[in-house]
């Protein structure tokens, strides 16, 4: 299952052809049965890395880093990919003369709508996935029927963040977060 969900990652990952989801190069697996993947190599950090040491943002900044979040979500989901775990840890931050330039990583919980190479999941129905404090009320629930709003929570989350420097829902553990965020 774990060699199955790490391919499924990868190819979703190559499937998305925009400038801010990261670029897969190759996916296989060696002859032995170990699957890997090759992507771009990214300078800079991840946007939780940014946060946990400026805790909020400049508003022009998030807002630039909103806008390109939302190019790579639109590009995902114009293949009918949902990310689901959209968190700042999985939003790179690369420097460039004008400001971060944004790059949207780990799809590994993605679920396609629409592709039957991908209609399997590979986790229990009505199973939680994602990260608590990020996840849309539906989503948090086991909603088999989550789609890219779920998404745009998640975004309004992380935007909420960058320029208040707190989450709107949080705890000490994910239970806490889940019961909050009911």
């Amino acid at each position: 299952a774990l060699v199955a969900r790490f391919l499924q990652e990868a190819r979703v990952s190559a499937s998305i052809k925009s400038p801010h989801v990261i670029q897969v190069v190759d996916v296989d697996q060696t002859p032995e049965g170990a699957a890997y993947l090759v992507m771009e190599l990214l300078e800079g950090e991840a946007l939780e890395a940014r946060l946990a040491r400026d805790r909020s943002l400049p508003p022009g900044e998030a807002i630039g880093i909103g806008l390109q979040i939302l190019a790579g979500l639109e590009a995902a989901h114009a293949h009918g990919v949902i990310h689901r775990d959209l968190k700042p840890d999985n939003v790179w931050l690369s420097p460039s003369r004008i400001g971060p330039y944004v790059k949207l990583l780990d799809f590994g919980i993605a679920k396609l709508k629409s592709s039957s190479e991908y209609r399997q999941v590979n986790t229990r129905p009505g199973a939680m996935m994602g990260t608590p404090a990020y996840m849309a009320p539906e989503q948090a629930s086991g909603d088999e029927q989550v789609d890219q709003r779920a998404d745009l929570y998640s975004f309004g989350v992380i935007l909420y963040e960058m320029l208040s420097g707190t989450r709107p829902v949080d705890g000490d553990e994910p239970s806490e977060v889940l019961e909050r965020l009911m």
